[in-house]
């Protein structure tokens, strides 16, 4: 019954160390991972400069098919998660160039893979409801091959890749900038039209 009984707490601590182990590991692991991508060590696979694929998904809004990237205009697209925290607090910001769009000839989609009833749930009272695709894992990869979010793609009325990068990056700020001036010039044509 003794030796049961060593055998049995033996056995017992030499899981309990390898489950913490286990758990060290990938807590370091997903350290390093996070570290790496925020210093832009991993290559975003898309080469700048080139076409960006062409990928098929339905509209969250109306479940319309819908092939991307226009060839016609540039466009935005963004990559956001629903159990990102990042991500939800960047809504207000994206929501807030949103009626800018037509007057910048710009298409701005928020690719995601993730479930309908998922999205609908992020996305609650956004105006970006309208401006989201589904796509599946196969389309979404080959967009964004790391599946990193909060990030983003812009791409010129060719659909080819001009930036790519995390949001709120040196080229994020950028593009916030000059939207922010095109709605202060739209204000100022709108004070002088009612004058």
């Amino acid at each position: 019954m003794d030796m049961d009984n060593t055998l049995l707490i033996t056995i017992l601590t030499v899981l309990a160390l390898s489950v913490a182990l286990n758990l060290k590991l990938t807590f370091a692991l997903q350290k390093s991972l996070r570290n790496l991508i925020s210093e832009g060590a991993l290559p975003f696979a898309l080469p700048i400069g080139e076409k960006v694929p062409t990928v098929t998904g339905k509209r969250l809004s109306d479940k319309q098919v819908l092939t991307l990237p226009s060839e016609t205009e540039a466009s935005v697209f963004l990559f956001l998660s629903s159990t990102c925290p990042k991500c939800k607090s960047k809504l207000p910001e994206i929501e807030n160039f949103l009626p800018l769009l037509a007057d910048a000839s710009l298409n701005l989609w928020l690719v995601s893979q993730e479930p309908s009833w998922r999205l609908k749930r992020f996305l609650r009272k956004s105006a970006l409801t309208g401006h989201v695709l589904m796509v599946d894992s196969q389309a979404f990869k080959s967009l964004n091959p790391n599946q990193v979010s909060p990030y983003y793609l812009f791409l010129d009325h060719t659909a080819c890749l001009e930036a790519a990068g995390l949001i709120g990056d040196e080229n994020w700020l950028s593009f916030l900038e000059q939207m922010n001036e095109m709605k202060e010039m739209n204000l100022i044509e709108e004070g002088q039209a009612s004058t």
